[in-house]
């Protein structure tokens, strides 16, 4: 017979390996459309996505509403992928000390529910901080793309180095870019920090800072199904009360604080009398205490929200950015972004495009976009440039901060112009040819014109430009780059040069050889 137990470890088993699978996927081998898929159940990027426009995340946000609303919060052990990270530490916490416990402790909804609703108010008021720096999914991702997906590509490069060595080619080289010190610290902060929480407290961070935890604690307060003890069979022997990795089982009150319960069902399958049961009950689970808890923070969210409603940095994402040299302050947002507003408004930092991104020019910034956008993507042309054909950024955005753009339409976007700076280039300093930033412009926005003697120099036609950086990332210039692309504040549409037709040449009449 399958148990809940057995079902939640090997649901949270498959969610947990395909999610890392995602984002380790180094040889870029899974479709997109499948890593859209899996991520489509995350609660966070769908919630943020379906904000947007009634797309496809929709049915996530649906999906996960209902399955608390029925059972109480088994997202948390069933699809979070930080959760079951969680539950692997506490498994390795019970083979070491086998005789540690997780006594009871009242949840501090008080706490738990303000991170909640700061997290939302920040977000509609074009502030995601909170949201990037706690949201579950995105600093699961973090964790993998900045500090367990560069081991894995060294691994390949020095078997791929060894296997050259001996005239075997099967295994290709990754180039491994973009490492920078405070883009691993902050992820590197945050696992310490729930290795830590988890040690001591078990699941204390899903109940203390989480706000997907939040929102669905609210949820799972009236959900139809609960964990209750069965008073008649209880023989307070208080075992589910030590296996509960949640804190939320009080043996000597014979009560369990439903709101902050994970869905491991662990107390279920310990108890040796049958005592635990999950069944049908409408009743809600707060007490007086907490009820008024949830209303202050549910009164001043609200009246937050009504204050920010009319902001614009969620409804309206065309809103230009006055001022030229505002925009060169900030990095190039990725095609389908639309807008830096737009962009930073929906990204939560998950750094799924910058695992998928083939060239590797999407790499985390720090303090780029501000405070409020740390370690959201960037377009950095020292790592690389962005592929003239390449989508794959958009199709797997799960929060639509990167709208998924055809081919055709992606071709046209222009992300920002290329400034030209003759003084800094090798033609004018060295009086050599080079040309490179020409040869590597897919839209031949950058061509070479007669300069001095035989020589050739750039010549701009930002028109055609599409802000791809391929021409900023081949200039060969130090320190400075001779050509450089500024972001366009609301990305436009660049011009196309009109092919032009070779007229066939008129057939000449030929005499008969003989």
């Amino acid at each position: 017979m399958v148990t809940l137990r057995t079902l939640r470890i090997t649901v949270a088993s498959i969610s947990f390996i395909l999610i890392t699978a995602i984002f380790l996927d180094v040889t870029n081998r899974i479709p997109p459309s499948w890593s859209s898929a899996v991520v489509s159940l995350q609660f966070a990027p769908a919630l943020i996505s379906t904000i947007y426009s009634l797309g496809f995340a929709v049915i996530g946000v649906v999906f996960v509403s209902i399955l608390t609303l029925l059972f109480g919060r088994i997202y948390c052990s069933h699809l979070c992928p930080l959760g079951t990270l969680q539950d692997i530490i506490i498994w390795f916490r019970k083979k070491k000390y086998k005789h540690r416990k997780y006594p009871y402790h009242p949840a501090h909804y008080r706490i738990l529910y303000s991170v909640t609703a700061f997290s939302i108010i920040a977000a509609f008021s074009g502030g995601a901080v909170l949201l990037d720096l706690l949201e579950p999914f995105s600093n699961y991702g973090r964790i993998l793309t900045t500090l367990v997906r560069p081991l894995i590509i060294l691994v390949n490069n020095i078997v791929a180095l060894l296997a050259t060595s001996t005239n075997r080619f099967g295994i290709a080289e990754i180039p491994l870019n973009g490492m920078n010190l405070w883009n691993i610290i902050i992820p590197l902060s945050f696992l310490f920090m729930i290795i830590g929480l988890t040690a001591w407290r078990g699941r204390l961070f899903c109940n203390l800072l989480c706000p997907v935890g939040g929102v669905l604690s609210l949820l799972s307060r009236i959900s139809l199904f609960k964990i209750t003890i069965q008073h008649d069979a209880c023989t307070d022997c208080g075992l589910c009360e030590r296996v509960c990795r949640a804190q939320c089982i009080d043996s000597e009150k014979n009560s369990v604080d439903f709101a902050a319960c994970v869905g491991c069902f662990d107390c279920i399958g310990s108890c040796p009398t049958n005592g635990m049961g999950y069944t049908f009950k409408l009743r809600s689970v707060m007490t007086k205490k907490e009820d008024t808890d949830r209303r202050t923070v549910l009164m001043s969210l609200s009246t937050a929200l009504l204050a920010t409603t009319g902001v614009p940095n969620i409804v309206d994402t065309t809103k230009t950015v006055s001022g030229y040299s505002n925009a060169k302050t900030k990095p190039v947002v990725p095609p389908g972004g639309k807008t830096q507003e737009h962009f930073e408004s929906y990204c939560t930092a998950c750094h799924l495009c910058v695992s998928a991104c083939p060239t590797h020019v999407l790499q985390p910034s720090f303090l780029e976009y501000g405070f409020a956008g740390i370690l959201q993507p960037k377009m950095d042309y020292n790592v690389s440039y962005c592929n003239y054909d390449c989508t794959i950024c958009g199709e797997i955005c799960p929060t639509g901060a990167i709208q998924h753009l055809q081919q055709q339409e992606k071709k046209s976007v222009q992300l920002g112009k290329v400034t030209f700076v003759k003084e800094d280039c090798i033609v004018e300093i060295k009086k050599k040819d080079c040309g490179a930033c020409s040869e590597h412009c897919p839209t031949k926005a950058v061509k070479m014109v007669p300069y001095e003697k035989k020589l050739t120099i750039p010549q701009i036609e930002n028109e055609y430009c599409v802000g791809c950086g391929a021409c900023e990332h081949a200039c060969p210039t130090t320190p400075r780059k001779a050509i450089y692309v500024t972001p366009n504040p609301v990305h436009l549409i660049a011009k196309k040069r009109e092919e032009k037709r070779m007229e066939p040449k008129a057939a000449t009449p030929q005499e008969f050889p003989f």
